[in-house]
């Protein structure tokens, strides 16, 4: 315990409290994993983040790992600081692709979604704001955990179409994709998030949803198609689903893409 608590005090050295702190969430009987949670100032309520480790060790560590960019400090709490906001119901989404899921939840498994919520939500009805409210929140969270960018960069992708325009001939090249289990499902359906650019530089983005059920979570199905980076695909038509940018690059989200 000793040695944990040199290693956290080592760790805040270099912070400061002034914009509050994280804290994990010390065990009882009955939570028998450790947390980590954001405490702003100014009477904020306490945001949960995610669920850390059954030991103080490995959350330890894994929570420094996660702040290692950040200059807020860390701290370990008593868990009946935060009894009574495990039952709220605040950030519990209402509406949309992860409807009943818990904004934490969602951040977790999709951040680009909060981040959306966060500056381009529009709520209708005023219980929503709250929803808003805690997105913003977790935005400024994502600001903190991202690593600083050492140069500047410059993007040439520009927007493709307009929203609801059919693509036709595209020829792309695959830069990244990312594997994720469709948590709507009960067995393991492994979607594929893919970032692909034409030849002008433009940046493209599509999720290619599971052919069929894969064995573990961490392998694709036998039916599913594979991408992977520097591959080139031939696209007979794709539709324009959305236009957004992030960290200062344009983006066009495809949908009902048809392959050639």
């Amino acid at each position: 315990m000793q040695r944990l608590e040199s290693a956290v005090s080592a760790f805040n050295a270099s912070r400061t409290e002034c914009n509050g702190f994280y804290a994990i969430s010390l065990t009882t009987p009955y939570r028998r994993y450790y947390s980590l949670w954001r405490i702003f100032p100014a009477g904020e309520r306490p945001l949960f983040i995610r669920t850390l480790a059954d030991t103080l060790t490995a959350a330890n560590g894994k929570a420094m790992d996660m702040l290692k960019h950040c200059r807020v400090p860390l701290k370990w709490m008593d868990n009946r600081f935060f009894v009574p906001h495990y039952e709220q119901t605040y950030d519990a989404l209402t509406f949309g692709k992860y409807r009943g899921k818990r904004i934490s939840e969602v951040y977790y498994i999709d951040p680009n979604y909060v981040l959306w919520m966060a500056n381009k939500f529009e709520p209708e009805k005023k219980k929503l704001l709250k929803l808003k409210e805690t997105a913003r929140l977790f935005a400024a969270i994502h600001a903190e955990l991202t690593p600083p960018q050492r140069n500047t960069y410059r993007s040439h992708s520009q927007y493709v179409g307009q929203k609801g325009e059919t693509l036709t001939g595209l020829t792309l090249k695959v830069l990244y994709v990312k594997q994720q289990v469709d948590t709507y499902k009960p067995d393991f359906y492994i979607d594929q998030c893919v970032l692909a650019a034409d030849k002008d530089g433009n940046r493209y983005t599509f999720t290619e949803k599971a052919a069929g059920r894969s064995q573990t979570p961490k392998a694709l199905s036998c039916f599913s198609r594979a991408f992977a980076p520097g591959m080139n695909i031939q696209l007979k038509s794709a539709r324009v689903m959305q236009h957004y940018e992030s960290h200062g690059v344009k983006y066009t989200r495809i949908g009902y893409i048809k392959y050639a």
